[in-house]
């Protein structure tokens, strides 16, 4: 599968996808700093998706493992049934193919740059010979812990 076909298939899988309330919780100023963050990461996501276009001579047009795809969807859906069952369909295909476009094409964190995960560890950025490098303070530390699901594994994140 090419760059851009995943990435239109992406976008007719999220393409219905309601994000007003993400707008609505991202403007509430009475929403804690970590749901807004994620609200506007949600945002800013569905809105690259949709206004991307990847030309077929395009050099980003790269062949992609069609079972590594799968795999992501695979984990995501072992991580929604562990961590969130009550989670609506919609919500769980639009987290999946923000994922997959985050990890295959963006080739950026699946977390917001400077979320708090926990007791101040954080996703952060570095720039090294001009690009990005991506680190999470927590990605080992989820490697030891995960059982059923770990879903960091799809994320460019290194650990810090």
């Amino acid at each position: 599968m090419k760059t851009r076909d995943l990435l239109e298939e992406i976008k007719e899988n999220i393409k219905d996808f309601d994000i007003a309330p993400f707008e609505e919780r991202a403007r509430d100023e009475n929403t804690d700093q970590t749901s807004r963050l994620h609200a506007n990461f949600h945002i800013q996501n569905y809105n690259e998706i949709m206004e991307l276009n990847i030309d077929e001579n395009d050099e980003s047009n790269i062949e992609i493992d069609e079972k590594l795809v799968n795999d992501i969807k695979d984990e995501l859906g072992r991580f929604f049934e562990g961590y969130s069952p009550e989670s609506e369909e919609e919500f769980k295909r639009f987290i999946t193919y923000t994922c997959i476009y985050l990890s295959l094409i963006a080739k950026r964190p699946l977390h917001p740059i400077g979320i708090d995960m926990h007791n101040g560890k954080t996703v952060f950025g570095e720039e090294k010979d001009g690009e990005t490098v991506y680190y999470c303070d927590i990605k080992e530390e989820q490697s030891k812990i995960a059982k059923d699901y770990y879903t960091c594994q799809y994320c460019v994140c290194k650990p810090s």
